[in-house]
């Protein structure tokens, strides 16, 4: 189906189809020539999944949230001031070639 809006359409689309879909068109002639009077065509629907409305929630709530847990970081300063806060090498090591492969 070819809408025409604002007549920027040139295209004729009166003409019966040729091919496989044409067998379509002349069914949907017959079906409105045998009940007399035009029947007005049938609106199409859309209807949307709640995904908008759960990116939206999502979003506002990560939005609420401060972006570092500044707790999480002054425990971590205080524990490196201390000297008790051990740096695994190796899990550091692993995590930046991880982060390499994505």
């Amino acid at each position: 189906m070819v809408s025409d809006i604002k007549g920027y359409n040139t295209r004729d689309t009166s003409a019966t189809r040729q091919g496989p879909a044409s067998g379509v068109r002349a069914e949907r002639q017959v079906e409105s020539g045998s009940a007399g009077a035009a029947q007005p065509a049938r609106d199409d629907t859309v209807a949307l999944s709640g995904l908008p409305e759960v990116i939206k929630t999502t979003a506002a709530r990560l939005a609420a949230e401060p972006a570092v847990d500044e707790t999480r970081v002054r425990n971590i300063k205080d524990a490196l001031a201390r000297g008790e806060y051990q740096i695994d090498a190796e899990r550091v090591a692993r995590k930046l070639i991880d982060s390499d492969n994505l």
